[in-house]
């Protein structure tokens, strides 16, 4: 059984009804092994896609003619990828997932700061990595 908890006071209650019902289907004084993730932020992860648009608006749109393609190279070059081989012995990469289930909020995290570094080195020269996160954030209204 999967469930969203919160932490209150040294212990984890359950964020809703599904969670409630999970519990009460527990003995009492009964013992579970407990894995948590920690949940993405949303907020997080439309700032990911923001920082897209605002690099691929700033580019000449011949190498990359839609965001999507964009994003595509950027997690390749960021690690985000599955390497390929070929039959003719070429080798090539498919761009990982950021789906929420696919990465909890610290490894995304981890991935966007990756992303920012690699965008200043190399998709706009001359931006620093701190003065993109802060213009996205701007952008999202996280910060005036």
């Amino acid at each position: 059984m999967k469930f969203i908890a919160q932490k209150h006071l040294g212990a984890l209650r359950p964020t809703d009804e599904a969670g409630q019902d999970a519990l009460r289907k527990l003995g009492n004084g009964e013992l579970v092994t407990v894995e948590f993730r920690k949940s993405r932020n949303i907020k997080h992860h439309r700032m990911f896609w923001a920082l897209m648009s605002i690099v691929h608006q700033n580019m000449d749109h011949d190498r990359y003619p839609t965001v999507e393609d964009l994003t595509s190279a950027i997690k390749i070059a960021a690690g985000l990828r599955t390497r390929i081989e070929l039959p003719n012995g070429e080798v090539g990469f498919i761009p990982g997932s950021i789906a929420f289930h696919k990465m909890d909020q610290a490894a995304f995290s981890e991935f966007y700061d990756r992303v920012c570094d690699l965008i200043a080195k190399h998709f706009l020269p001359g931006v620093e990595s701190d003065a993109l996160k802060e213009e996205v954030e701007i952008m999202c209204g996280m910060r005036s």
